[in-house]
């Protein structure tokens, strides 16, 4: 089974994005910065992107519209929303729109960790329900 563990970290804020990528290296996971929508649609549509972490003050587009347009290059990526609000609608929003987590703003390691931890799960059952189908269908 592949699992992809690369990860986008999606934001203009330096020392966010510095705190960011220690988690990210603790935890062995390989990265690439984007600075706009645009630059992390670049990357989709060329590496194996598992995670997106989007920094909701890179506001070039909607957050529906960034789902939207990421999915339509890999279904599979998995969009975790970092909230400067403290807004549970907004973070109900989100979710409702199809963002795999919404963590508030400043992220602590352990949020960054349980998104990371969920995600590894998810691919795992993602990964073991196509086997599953694969051998059902005997391709």
């Amino acid at each position: 089974m592949h699992i992809r563990w690369e990860a986008v970290i999606l934001s203009t804020n330096l020392e966010w994005r510095r705190e960011l990528a220690q988690v990210l290296n603790t935890n062995e996971i390989e990265y690439a910065y984007a600075s706009s929508i645009e630059d992390c649609k670049e990357i989709v549509a060329r590496e194996s992107v598992g995670l997106i972490f989007w920094d909701s003050h890179v506001a070039d587009e909607s957050c529906q519209h960034l789902l939207q347009s990421i999915w339509s290059l890999d279904r599979r990526v998995k969009i975790v929303v970092i909230s400067h609000l403290n807004d549970s609608d907004e973070h109900l929003a989100f979710a409702q729109m199809g963002a795999f987590g919404v963590i508030p703003f400043p992220c602590q390691p352990t949020d960054i960790e349980w998104v990371l931890s969920r995600a590894i799960h998810a691919e795992c059952e993602e990964a073991r329900t196509e086997h599953l189908r694969v051998q059902h269908l005997g391709i």
